[in-house]
C-alpha cells in the first residue's frame, strides 16, 4: 500500500510540474538587454511583455537558473510575436517560489549593433541571488 501511495504522490507531482519554456527559432533572433537606455533610442516600441515560470506547487524541483532560462525565453517569445528584435528587462520581481520579469519590447534598425547584456545567464542569476539574499536579511 505504501508503494502506491508513493507512486501516486510522485506521478501527481510530475503531472503538476510544469516544463520551463525553450527558446524558438524566432525567439533566439531577439536580442535581452539590461540597463542601457541609449541601446533603445530611436527604436520603436512594439509593447510591454511578462513572463513567469514556477508555481508554489512546483518550485523546489526547478532550480531558480531555469525558472530564470524559462522566464526570459517566454518573454523573448513573446517579443518576437510583436515584431520586435530587442527585448529591454526591467528589474525583476522579489520570489521564492516563482520567476516573473517583465519589459518592452522594441524594434531596432541598429539592433545587430546592440550588444546583448543578457546572452549569459550569470548577469541574471547574480541580480536574483543578491535580491534573494537581501530579502532573506533581517
Amino acid at each position: 500500500m505504501k508503494k502506491v501511495m508513493l507512486s501516486v504522490a510522485l506521478f501527481s507531482a510530475t503531472l503538476l510540474s510544469g516544463c520551463v519554456t525553450f527558446p524558438t527559432q524566432q525567439s533566439e533572433q531577439v536580442k535581452v538587454i539590461w540597463d542601457d537606455v541609449n541601446a533603445i533610442q530611436g527604436c520603436e516600441h512594439k509593447g510591454t511583455v511578462i513572463g513567469s515560470e514556477g508555481h508554489f506547487y512546483d518550485y523546489w524541483l526547478h532550480a531558480d537558473k531555469d525558472m530564470v532560462w524559462g522566464t526570459l525565453n517566454q518573454m523573448r517569445i513573446k517579443a518576437a510575436d510583436k515584431g520586435a528584435n530587442v527585448l529591454y528587462l526591467y528589474q525583476p520581481f522579489g520570489f521564492s517560489s516563482s520567476v516573473t520579469m517583465f519589459g518592452n519590447a522594441y524594434a531596432c534598425e541598429n539592433a545587430a549593433d546592440i550588444e546583448e547584456t543578457m546572452s549569459d545567464l550569470e548577469a541574471v542569476e547574480v541580480e536574483v541571488n543578491s535580491e534573494i539574499e537581501a530579502s532573506e536579511t533581517p
